[in-house]
This record gives C-alpha cells, structure tokens and sequence, in this order.
C-alpha cells in the first residue's frame, strides 16, 4: 500500500518525448507494532527513487513509503 511521499526533488528537466527510466533501492525497513484487533505486523519500507533520463543522469530522486505484511517470525 502506498503509505506517503518523502523527499521529491526535480534536478533536471524533461522534455516531451524524453525516454526516462526508474530505479528503486530499499533504503530501510521499519517494524511497527502490533495494534489491538489487528491479524497481523504491517512494517513501512523506505524506497530510494532514482529517475534517469536516456544519458543515465538522475533527473528527479524521491524517497516513497509503502505498507507492507511483514512475515511471520
């Protein structure tokens, strides 16, 4: 699930046509606790977003949030 939006940053500009690509790097895990009523650990993970255009220069970074299931210990 996606849980939030953290540090956008845009560092270049893209054109109409511009072929751009995506590379996602998990740059932490966080546990959360258990809630009352609840069947399961959910935990959040951190993802580094690195948007490249076709030259390979990063021309926005991010850092997005999801939920996630954690497994059973």
């Amino acid at each position: 699930m996606n849980y939030g939006l953290e540090e956008c940053r845009f560092v270049k500009p893209v054109y109409p046509g511009a072929t751009i690509g995506v590379r996602l790097t998990v740059k932490e895990k966080v546990a959360q606790e258990k809630r009352e009523g609840e069947d399961y650990t959910k935990g959040i993970v951190k993802w580094l977003v690195d948007i490249y255009d076709e030259t390979g220069e990063t021309v926005a970074i991010a850092t997005i949030l999801t939920m996630v299931k954690m497994k059973d210990a």
